[in-house]
């Protein structure tokens, strides 16, 4: 019997919330003190962050679809370095958590349909996203020297730039190997499983107080 990709998306990402201290924290959520090891949180951070992941492979698969499909992840780079800047001067942004998890939802929908969204909607909407992104990575780093905050943004930046340019390539590779459809539909699908899972889980422990 198969297993429509929402429900085995959000069946995936609930085993793997069973520990969610592993969803927004690398080395065990401590502050890096040196260079290498901000690097590596920040190389870290998005690849264990299940939400962000999602939502980064979400922006590969919507920037597949439009012309200047490389650059189209430095749109969400932006937002994203934006957000940090804000945690980081103290600006408060509110409703963080449900932001993301929901903007994990939106990118699903968007991702199922790709080819009809106009670029300036895409730039946008990556930019805005991005800035709620940003300032959750930026909580992780508060309190650090400038040398690994330095690092822990480059790493943080580079590799979801390689994670989305990853699917981009991935998605020319396998269209022009079978000369098929690209199968946007499965990937966006559970995209939107996850981002149904996080959206539910910060609905039940939100407290309005």
């Amino acid at each position: 019997m198969k297993m429509h990709p929402v429900v085995l998306g959000t069946l995936i990402i609930a085993s793997l919330w069973s520990n969610p201290s592993l969803a927004h924290h690398v080395m065990d959520g401590e502050i890096p003190l040196t260079f290498f090891y901000g690097l590596l949180s920040g190389l870290g951070h998005p690849v264990i962050g299940f939400d962000h992941l999602a939502f980064v492979i979400a922006v590969g698969l919507i920037g597949y679809f439009h012309q200047n499909r490389y650059l189209l992840p430095l749109a969400f780079l932006m937002g994203t370095l934006g957000g940090i800047v804000f945690q980081l001067t103290s600006f408060k942004l509110y409703l963080v958590e449900p932001a993301i998890s929901g903007s994990v939802v939106l990118l699903g929908i968007l991702a199922l349909r790709a080819k009809r969204l106009p670029t300036q909607v895409v730039i946008y909407g990556f930019v805005i996203t991005g800035i709620f992104h940003g300032y959750a990575y930026g909580s992780t780093i508060l309190g650090a020297e400038v040398t690994p905050l330095v690092a822990y943004i480059m790493g943080l930046l580079a590799i979801q730039y390689a994670i989305a340019g990853i699917v981009i390539k991935s998605l020319e590779l396998f269209s022009g190997a079978n000369g098929s459809k690209i199968p946007i539909r499965v990937i966006g699908s559970i995209v939107l499983g996850i981002g149904l899972v996080f959206t539910i889980e910060n609905l039940s422990t939100y407290s309005p107080l």
